[in-house]
């Protein structure tokens, strides 16, 4: 009776997995820019000139990825062998089966961004400065169209 347990036991934690490294960590996320404007102006983005519109350039910065990592013992890759050898052996591979035989990664990106505010600004001589503020969040395009205004003369 007491061989039973102790082959229950060892059976239901080679079943299980552990996840020995989890945590997360922030990668590079970018967004693609379009700038348009009427008229045609020069770009500045965080005060630094980028070009004149139209224009299309690359937004980087940074996202939140929860990492989980999970040792798969060969009971979970390959059960009808693992079952076979446990018979075969009489029980004596049971025990065995808890080795990890390989590891599964996940990656799960989170809502969680970081050095993501921007702000655009488009100049062209005779009109006011057109200024928006960007706030991406893992888009894969932002389109900003500048209706620029002619100063008024005083």
């Amino acid at each position: 009776m007491k061989r039973a347990a102790i082959a229950g036991l060892i059976l239901l934690s080679a079943c299980s997995t552990q996840p020995p490294e989890q945590g997360s960590f922030f990668r590079t996320a970018q967004t693609q820019l379009s700038v348009q404007s009427t008229p045609s102006g020069n770009v500045n983005l965080d005060n630094r000139y980028v070009g004149v519109t139209p224009l299309s350039l690359p937004l980087d910065y940074e996202q939140q990825v929860e990492r989980d990592t999970t040792n798969v013992t060969l009971w979970q890759t390959q059960p009808g062998l693992a079952l076979f050898l446990t018979l075969a052996t009489l029980g004596i591979y049971l025990p065995f089966s808890a080795i990890p035989a390989a590891s599964q990664t996940t990656l799960t990106p989170q809502d969680v961004y970081r050095h993501n505010q921007f702000q655009v600004t488009v100049d062209a001589p005779g009109y006011e400065q057109w200024k928006q503020e960007l706030d991406p969040k893992g888009e894969k395009t932002v389109e900003l169209q500048a209706q620029l205004v002619k100063k008024s003369e005083n």
